[in-house]
């Protein structure tokens, strides 16, 4: 194993050897060119501010926020319309970067890009010392190639931050006042719709609505009581008519021996009797009452009167005003007979009325819920929409005096020590460890890719006989001059190639790096 391992080791020390040419202009060559591209690329300074996000200074309960998005997704708003090409021609003619860009439109739009390319927004700090939880914290830095073009453009992009985070939030807010506003007009011009059709179906059926049984109820126990007091008195009148229309008849046959102020006094005798029975059942300002007085009255009148006369002649005109008074007093029942049957009539067709009202009441209960269930519920929309557009205007109020959540810078944009980038150290190891890749990689591909044996180990592993000697190789002058030819030609190929690496990098280096 140790002869194998010497073997190998040996064999890698020859191929080393034969190729220290190649190797050592490839080598040269890379480091060179890592060399040169480390040496011709422009330092980069990078400025670096922390935003913070900072509550809103009110208590959240007693004013509440219309802008509800998160502070990731509105940073990132607010990132894109920073970044906008608007946004950027001003920063770019304010502070005149990239000059070298020209002044036609394809060059400033080459200008903003590259601008766009060295800015860069991040969340949580560069570092754990100052670290405060990343969904607080923003980190927005800029790249130039003047630390302090870095550190003022870096500055006046915070600064925009700021500006366009309270304009955002200050638009929403406002935004949101005016679309509750514009929907509380359209709800409140709906709801008015509504009250005018609710009006005007309750006007139509207002003594048919459920807050009218009660009243319908009673008015209907009234008019039913009243009609039967009527009906009641209606009888007594009917009776009185009937007894009236008797003594009528009586006093056309009675005989002639009773005098008339034998009459007038029975009369008023009978009289008098009513006026008791009557007083029993009735006060004495009944209209029963009041009548019977005045007939008690006349008769007292008139027994008066017949007390001075002759027999015969007082008899004769006793019976005929009595008579008289008979008549009147049956055409007087009548009269009120009739009035009373023509009142009850009327109390009759309000007590139909009435009694449809209460029956339609349940219906019009049904309709009038109908009517009045888009009315209830564009009324309960529009006093939440009238409290949403209260908080909605305090929630502007307090975004226009920046009493709400904002942004505020931590660390100020730093004035950069050292450029960022690029590391040249870096550069320079990369050229030296890639050197020595391709140095041995391009050693071993050759030395792989000839078929010739190099050593007699190889010949006897290969055919498997023993070599009995070795001729050492000649030195002619022949294989001098090709040897040193081939020394020419490498030399030459990798100053070309060095000559190319630099064009290459000199085009194409800034861009990468």
């Amino acid at each position: 194993m140790k002869i194998t391992n010497d073997l190998a080791l040996a064999k890698l020390l020859d191929i080393f050897y034969l190729r220290k040419g190649l190797m050592i202009a490839v080598f040269s060559v890379i480091v060179l060119l890592s060399a040169y591209l480390a040496s011709i690329l422009p330092s980069v300074y990078q400025s670096t501010t922390l935003i913070m996000v900072t509550p809103q200074k009110l208590p959240a309960n007693y004013v509440q926020s219309s802008v509800t998005t998160a502070v990731e997704e509105r940073m990132r708003n607010i990132t894109e319309q920073m970044l906008s090409r608007t946004s950027l021609e001003r920063i770019i003619k304010e502070f005149n970067l990239y000059p070298s860009g020209g002044q036609g439109l394809s060059m400033m739009e080459d200008r903003v890009e590259r601008l766009r390319k060295n800015i860069k927004v991040a969340a949580g700090a560069a570092n754990s010392r100052t670290r405060r939880g990343d969904a607080d914290i923003f980190r927005l830095s800029f790249e130039s190639g003047n630390p302090d073009m870095a550190m003022q453009v870096t500055s006046r992009l915070a600064s925009l931050l700021i500006e366009e985070n309270l304009r955002v939030r200050e638009q929403v807010a406002m935004g949101t006042t005016s679309f509750i506003d514009a929907e509380t007009q359209r709800l409140r011009k709906e709801l008015e719709e509504q009250e005018e059709l609710v009006n005007r179906y309750k006007a139509q059926h207002r003594f048919e609505l459920p807050e009218q049984v009660e009243a319908n109820l009673r008015t209907l126990e009234q008019l039913r009581n009243e009609l039967q007091n009527n009906l009641l008195r209606l009888a007594s009148l009917q009776q009185r008519k009937e007894a009236l229309e008797k003594n009528l008849a009586e006093s056309d046959t009675t005989l002639v021996e009773t005098t008339a102020g034998q009459l007038a006094v029975g009369q008023g005798r009978s009289r008098s009797e009513q006026l008791a029975i009557l007083l029993s059942q009735y006060s004495e300002k009944h209209p029963d009452v009041v009548r019977l007085k005045q007939e008690i009255q006349a008769l007292d009148t008139d027994e008066k009167s017949v007390s001075g006369e002759t027999p015969s002649t007082a008899f004769a005109s006793g019976a005929n005003r009595l008579r008289q008074t008979l008549q009147k007093q049956v055409n007087d029942l009548i009269l009120e007979i009739n009035a009373l049957q023509s009142k009850n009539d009327i109390l009759r067709n309000q007590i139909s009325s009435y009694q449809g009202r209460i029956e339609n009441t349940p219906i019009r209960a049904i309709e009038l819920a109908k009517v009045s269930r888009s009315h209830d519920i564009t009324l309960k929309k529009y006093q939440d929409l009238l409290a949403k557009g209260l908080e909605s205007q305090l929630s502007e109020n307090m975004e226009k005096k920046q009493k709400g959540e904002q942004f505020q810078i931590v660390d100020p944009a730093n004035y950069p020590q050292k450029p960022a980038r690029p590391n040249r150290p870096i550069i320079i190891l990369a050229g030296l460890f890639l050197g020595l890749i391709a140095a041995f990689g391009l050693a071993f591909a050759l030395e792989n890719l000839q078929l010739a044996f190099k050593r007699a180990d190889e010949f006897e592993a290969y055919l498997d006989i023993p070599v009995l000697v070795t001729i050492p190789a000649i030195a002619t002058r022949g294989r001098i001059l090709q040897r040193r030819r081939s020394q020419r030609a490498l030399v030459l190929a990798s100053v070309a190639a060095l000559l190319i690496g630099v064009i290459c990098i000199r085009v194409f280096g800034p861009s990468f790096f």
